[in-house]
């Protein structure tokens, strides 16, 4: 699986390549952008990017789950929420518009 994988500076590299900007700025705005998701997320809004996708924040009712033997004791996994992207529907093709 690790072959299939991209690091954050493999992706910077790569934006770097495309746009002629620095990795340095290029970096401090990966990390602002995913915090003012992550900020946008915590206040309860949908981020919506055109022509890529969305994320949302849903619950996840509380629920048992059984291990598969020999730890075969019911486990409780409480309420929680999780962050769903959900993909436009031509994503792989954003990168022949960009």
């Amino acid at each position: 699986m690790k072959e299939k994988q991209l690091s954050s500076n493999e992706l910077l590299q790569k934006a770097k390549e495309r746009s002629g900007l620095s990795k340095e700025v290029l970096r401090q705005s990966l990390h602002s952008l995913l915090g003012v998701i992550s900020e946008a997320l915590d206040d309860g809004k949908c981020i919506v990017l055109d022509n890529f996708g969305s994320f949302d924040l849903r619950t996840v009712k509380e629920h048992t789950v059984t291990p598969p033997p020999p730890n075969n004791k019911p486990i409780v996994v409480p309420e929680h929420q999780v962050v769903r992207f959900k993909p436009y529907k031509n994503i792989l093709c954003y990168h022949i518009k960009y």
